[in-house]
């Protein structure tokens, strides 16, 4: 008669550690694409906040001056053109620009730099404020 002595190791075949391996890499394939876009939305933020505080700045200059601030400084002034801000966000994943600034009218883009610049679609973002949309008109719309 045979006698089967029982097998007391304990741990992991290699054939087992190989199979988990592929499943962490199948879940990390396709969830760092997810992680990555999601990323570059949330980054958007930083172009969107410096943005804005911009448009305030800009009402506050133009309450006293006869035009719009044509670039950003360290104060409003309306001897030199300029309106209170910084040109690259908070953050530093944009750069920001005044164009077209009018006595009624001025253009803010915020351009994507650094990582950012990878967000596809999304690597200028605008808002153009007149007369006829005060409250400014954003562009691209999907990227907002």
């Amino acid at each position: 008669m045979f006698t089967f002595k029982k097998n007391n190791t304990k741990g992991f075949s290699l054939i087992e550690l190989m199979v988990v391996v592929v499943i962490v890499g199948i879940i990390a394939g396709i969830a760092y694409p997810s992680f990555s876009d999601s990323m570059m939305k949330a980054r958007r933020s930083d172009a969107k906040s410096a943005m804005l505080g911009l448009i305030l700045s800009q009402s506050k200059l133009r309450g006293s001056c006869a035009t719009f601030g044509s670039a950003i400084g360290g104060a409003n002034n309306c001897a030199s053109n300029t309106v209170k801000g910084i040109s690259t966000s908070e953050n530093g994943y944009y750069q920001l620009k005044i164009t077209g600034a009018s006595g009624n009218a001025y253009t803010i883009t915020a351009t994507a730099q650094g990582v950012q610049a990878k967000d596809t679609g999304c690597t200028a973002l605008t808002i153009a404020v007149s007369a006829a949309n005060p409250k400014g008109l954003k562009g691209p719309t999907s990227c907002w």
